[in-house]
């Protein structure tokens, strides 16, 4: 989930190149409409029109999403750490994709789902 269309349409293609099924959402009430039994791992930006990554994260969990949540925004290591805290990890815009495959792989091997909302 991020506002940023072409950011994400690259995130798409990279994550599908690497063998990851992705469903893709620019806006975050259309994000809260998907059937959150087909999702294994989100990434949700901070800074968006309609609604923070917080309150996403938090409809989101209300609507008894059970998957990591991951933010990923510019601002990730700059925000309150009462905010950071609330995602399974936190991830800098800026970081290495490597970073990020990471993060796919440890949740996907692992399963913990660690946020503390």
């Amino acid at each position: 989930m991020d506002d940023d269309l072409v950011c994400l349409k690259l995130r798409q293609t990279l994550l599908e190149s690497n063998g990851y099924a992705v469903i893709i959402s620019d806006r975050p009430f259309e994000a809260l409409k998907q059937d959150f039994d087909a999702v294994d791992l989100a990434f949700v930006d901070y800074d968006m029109p309609e609604m923070n990554g917080r309150e996403l994260l938090l409809r989101m969990r209300a609507s008894n999403a059970t998957f990591p949540i991951v933010l990923l925004s510019g601002r990730a290591y700059t925000l309150p750490v009462e905010v950071r805290v609330l995602f399974s990890a936190c991830i800098d815009k800026g970081s290495p994709v490597g970073e990020m495959l990471e993060i796919i792989e440890r949740f996907r091997t692992q399963g913990d789902v660690k946020d503390w909302g």
